[in-house]
């Protein structure tokens, strides 16, 4: 076995001066592509969370700094507040908020989900929903006339659902809603202009 002349720089040595010369640029680029990953994923997660397909919108909330728990308080909270109207959660309430829940992929474990779900235990509050009509006042100032009656219907639809929720199970005909689920509707649409 020959004994290979000692160099003081190697080929790894060579490679890694190399990298160093790259690796802000690279690292730069590898961010930029893991943010624009990030958005794509957020553009989708708010999809489906809020049924709004328009991505115009979605992005618009992204910019305004939406994220899919605060998507969660923005359209689920109008959806508790209306269950709980008439002082009671009833089963066929919480099962078609977790049925919608669901279909809006949003799952157990989730942050947008465990919000929801502490809402459905705990009720919602006087406070909760005058926080609600100023957050979603707010938002709406950034938004298209267009864009506000995407959301305003995504809302109302799911609302109104769940007011006759138990009116559909029970086949009552006629006004399904109580007065205090009708008179919470009510106050939800008119934050809306």
């Amino acid at each position: 076995m020959t004994d290979q002349p000692h160099h003081t720089f190697n080929e790894s040595d060579y490679q890694n001066l190399l990298d160093s010369m790259f690796v802000q640029e690279n690292e730069a680029l590898w961010e930029k592509l893991r943010e624009q990953i990030a958005e794509e994923h957020l553009i989708d997660e708010l999809s489906k969370a809020t049924a709004i397909s328009d991505k115009d919108l979605i992005e618009k909330l992204i910019e305004l700094g939406i994220t899919p728990r605060s998507m969660a308080a923005l359209t689920m909270y109008p959806m508790i507040s209306v269950a709980y109207a008439d002082g009671v959660l009833n089963l066929e309430e919480r099962d078609l908020i977790m049925k919608m829940a669901h279909e809006w992929n949003m799952n157990p474990g989730d942050p947008g989900f465990e919000v929801m779900n502490h809402w459905l235990t705990r009720g919602p509050t006087a406070e909760g929903l005058d926080v609600w009509k100023k957050y979603i006042t707010a938002v709406m100032t950034q938004m298209t006339p267009d864009q506000i009656a995407d959301l305003k219907k995504s809302i109302m639809t799911r609302a109104t659902a769940v007011a006759t929720a138990v009116g559909d199970v029970l086949g009552r005909f006629g006004n399904r809603t109580t007065k205090s689920e009708e008179a919470r509707l009510q106050e939800i649409e008119a934050v809306f202009p």
